[in-house]
């Protein structure tokens, strides 16, 4: 027969009065450290003895020391203490948003330009918070969070969402257009939408990009791109446009990356590239409140 383990009932004050105790060897001094008269902790340290059927002290008319037992109990008594301590602490910090993981979908360039500035003064002002990057597309983000397998996403133009959930704008950006260096239209300061109608476009799959959202802003403005080559890289795109192969759209915050043989032009009608976060609001934790309040400041402006 398999004996179940024993259940002790000692709690942690009874445990504090003897490692004080303990480490005074002395009941008078260890009863003013714990602001306490000496009999009833002296009645303390009999429960906690009896508790553990054990004698942790020797007791005589001059001195007290302490038993085999009472030596054990000492040194892990210190180390439950400190563990206990630890661990209170880091459950405070994540009450207060200071300390856990926080799972964040990104999109392509996000973290360049002015995200990257506030990502790092976040990081570096709270670093027993674990931010962990995911780069997904848009709709694979929506349904991770909807899994519980994101707590926040961040992507371009998140302006229809379910119900449950909730968009913040981080930051402003714009679609440019990417050609390459000998393309007709690279001196131009700014292009027209209409120059582009008979161009050839290279684009990411619709399914996993913005260009389900360009397609509507071109439709709007009664074009039809002409989308020539789908590839599942940015930087396939860019490489392809470099080798005179067609043009693309990107948002801008790919030219601060300065792609051999490709020239960025803004476009005359400009198509928002606005970077979102995404979160639900019933799911807010103080961790993921601390990081969206940061990132949305408005001092950033």
């Amino acid at each position: 027969m398999i004996q179940s383990e024993h259940v002790y009932r000692t709690d942690l004050k009874l445990l504090r009065y003897f490692l004080t105790v303990a480490e005074e060897l002395h009941f008078g001094r260890a009863a003013a450290r714990l602001n306490m008269s000496q009999p009833p902790l002296s009645m303390q340290i009999k429960e906690l003895e009896s508790q553990l059927g054990t004698a942790l002290f020797i007791r005589n008319s001059r001195n007290v020391a302490l038993t085999h037992a009472g030596k054990v109990l000492m040194d892990e008594t210190r180390r439950l203490l400190q563990a206990t301590s630890q661990a209170l602490a880091k459950v405070e910090q994540i009450g207060r948003g200071e300390s856990g993981k926080i799972e964040l979908g990104i999109v392509g360039t996000a973290l360049w330009g002015e995200l990257n500035l506030r990502f790092q003064r976040f990081i570096q002002r709270n670093p027993t918070l674990d931010i962990i990057f995911r780069e997904q597309s848009p709709d694979v983000q929506l349904q991770m969070l909807s899994n519980n397998e994101l707590d926040i996403g961040i992507w371009r133009m998140a302006t229809a969402l379910p119900l449950e959930f909730s968009s913040l704008l981080l930051c402003t950006a714009s679609y440019l257009v990417a050609m390459p260096t000998g393309h007709r239209l690279a001196g131009w300061d700014a292009v027209p939408l209409s120059e582009l109608k008979d161009e050839e476009f290279i684009t990411l799959r619709t399914a996993h990009s913005d260009w389900s959202f360009l397609q509507q802003v071109f439709f709007k403005a009664g074009l039809s791109p002409n989308i020539t080559r789908e590839v599942l890289e940015p930087q396939t795109v860019l490489a392809l446009t470099s080798m005179g192969i067609g043009i693309t759209l990107m948002p801008d915050s790919y030219s601060l990356m300065h792609w051999p043989g490709i020239v960025f032009r803004p476009l005359q009608e400009r198509i928002p590239a606005d970077l979102y976060l995404i979160y639900e609001a019933a799911k807010l934790t103080p961790a993921r409140q601390r990081l969206i309040d940061a990132l949305t400041f408005s001092g950033w402006e």
